[in-house]
């Protein structure tokens, strides 16, 4: 079948090409996987983090292997204690929790843990797009407890996660949502009040937001710097400001060996567990969370009923040929997607 294969850890132009015929066999059915014919992969962090040897403490798969864990397609093959769920022919979408492949492929098997039928009215592309990020979007403002009237930050508004965070937080009734992003046209779309291009301006020093403070910070893109300077536009915990952290410590993770695990958790936790004694600083919550089945449907059901756009990168869906999937993979890694990057496995 047709696939793309990593050869070994490294950027994208030296690890990854796309290959057809009998190399990479189709895989056979399971007794307790979906066997789907793919036809549209989106890529997330982790999909980069593994190419690049980031995490193999985590993520340490057999070389070659086909990447991609954020998928769409079609069911082909229902194994018995799935019968009265799924049927050949249905459209569904799939995740993974702690590292995908398979997904860059041709035909894939799906945990039906993390996979949910996509509702009609929304295309492949989209499905792949929203099975992962949208999922998370929902986790992280159920982390964050928005509430009616709350003051709202993101940061890293125009990223996969992100286009949907901000959309997500007026429909839970935030008063004003405000972004960190470089593209405020963008943002504005989706009903920002107010964008800041770190480029040119640093979010911290905004005296509108430093006269009047946000309830709710949700870094997606910086880390512990992000927390550091957050103070001065962050209400206080005795006053239920919260920072959110998706990013813990740096956006660019080094998981080779055992002991980095720590050197990753340790602080944030701690930073978690200081809460308790926190009154002029905001109280700071990690967020862990995975998408699961349920959340991943509460997500297609929103975006189906149109409470929120899918937001794709106005370069994808790139095509799935050696090329196409370099050009994703370069502009995934490079940061400067907004929306999700996808690539059409197999056109609809």
């Amino acid at each position: 079948m047709k696939a793309a294969l990593v050869s070994r850890f490294g950027q994208p132009d030296d690890t990854i090409s796309v290959i057809e015929g009998e190399a990479v066999p189709k895989p056979a059915p399971s007794e307790t996987k979906l066997l789907i014919r793919v036809k549209a992969c989106s890529l997330s962090p982790g999909d980069y983090r593994a190419l690049l040897g980031e995490k193999t403490i985590i993520a340490n798969p057999s070389m070659p292997y086909i990447p991609g864990g954020d998928v769409s397609g079609i069911v082909e093959d229902v194994p018995e204690i799935l019968k009265m769920e799924y049927k050949i022919g249905d459209r569904v979408v799939s995740t993974w929790d702690t590292f995908g492949t398979g997904g860059l492929a041709e035909y894939k098997l799906v945990d039906p843990k993390r996979t949910a039928k996509l509702p009609e009215g929304l295309t492949f592309q989209q499905g792949a797009a929203l099975v992962n990020s949208a999922s998370h979007a929902v986790l992280i403002l159920d982390r964050a407890g928005i509430e009616e009237g709350d003051r709202v930050l993101v940061i890293g508004g125009s990223g996969g996660v992100g286009v949907t965070v901000v959309q997500e937080a007026r429909l839970r009734g935030a008063s004003y949502v405000a972004a960190v992003s470089t593209d405020d046209v963008l943002m504005r779309d989706l009903g920002v009040d107010r964008t800041i291009d770190y480029r040119k301006d640093k979010w911290a020093d905004v005296k509108e937001w430093q006269d009047t403070k946000f309830d709710i910070i949700i870094d997606l893109a910086i880390g512990k710097t992000a927390w550091e300077q957050c103070k001065p536009v962050l209400k206080g915990c005795r006053s239920s400001g919260r920072f959110v952290a998706v990013v813990h410590n740096d956006w660019y993770i080094d998981g080779r060996h055992f002991y980095q695990i720590f050197g990753m958790l340790l602080p944030p936790l701690f930073r978690q567990l200081f809460n308790i004694f926190r009154i002029t600083t905001p109280c700071y919550r990690m967020y862990l969370n995975q998408p699961s089945k349920a959340s991943i449907e509460t997500a297609l059901a929103k975006a189906a009923k149109g409470d929120f756009q899918t937001i794709i990168d106005p370069k994808s869906p790139q095509p799935f040929t050696t090329q196409g999937v370099l050009e994703a993979w370069n502009h995934h890694i490079a940061r400067r997607g907004h929306g999700k990057i996808v690539i059409d496995v197999c056109k609809e």
